[in-house]
């Protein structure tokens, strides 16, 4: 079995925007801030590392733009811990006005796991990554549609 493949964090969400707006809010850090990081050191461009700050929770991670493809598609990899993950953020038009955003994220497995040491530590963290993409996805929804900050980044976690 290949784990890298067959092992993948999903998530999806219905954003009543067009395509254009959509990709730009996940690529210019004016706006991503707004639902989900607090601060970026630059645009999301191919071939780029760049960092990315949650000041709410006092973390900051560089993330490598691997793919960028406008108005379809973004590839980053990131670190979680002791593993590096791919992120794919695909853009797909429902209509001139909507656009479904699905998130895939794998690198969790490299080893089959029955010989995996770390598998519980492995899957929390996945658990852990569906439930914020679904918080991003929606915290996006609701800016770009309504402008309201539903604070599902900070809240799902207090200090």
């Amino acid at each position: 079995m290949d784990s890298q493949k067959t092992v993948i964090v999903k998530a999806g969400m219905l954003i009543r925007k067009p395509v254009n707006e959509v990709f730009e809010a996940m690529v210019n850090p004016e706006i991503t801030s707004k639902f989900w990081f607090t601060r970026s050191s630059g645009r999301v461009e191919a071939g780029k590392s760049i960092e990315w700050e949650w000041g709410q929770f006092g973390l900051k991670d560089t993330v490598n733009i691997l793919e960028v493809k406008p108005n379809k598609l973004i590839t980053l990899n990131w670190r979680l811990e002791d593993l590096t993950t791919t992120v794919e953020i695909h853009f797909e038009p429902k209509s001139d006005t909507a656009t479904f955003v699905k998130v895939f994220e794998k690198g969790f497995l490299n080893t089959p796991p029955a010989e995996d040491k770390n598998l519980e530590k492995k899957i929390n963290l996945m658990l852990g990554q569906n439930g914020g993409w679904n918080l991003v996805l929606a915290n996006m929804k609701a800016w770009l549609e309504y402008k309201i900050d539903l604070n599902l980044i900070a809240d799902h976690s207090p200090q």
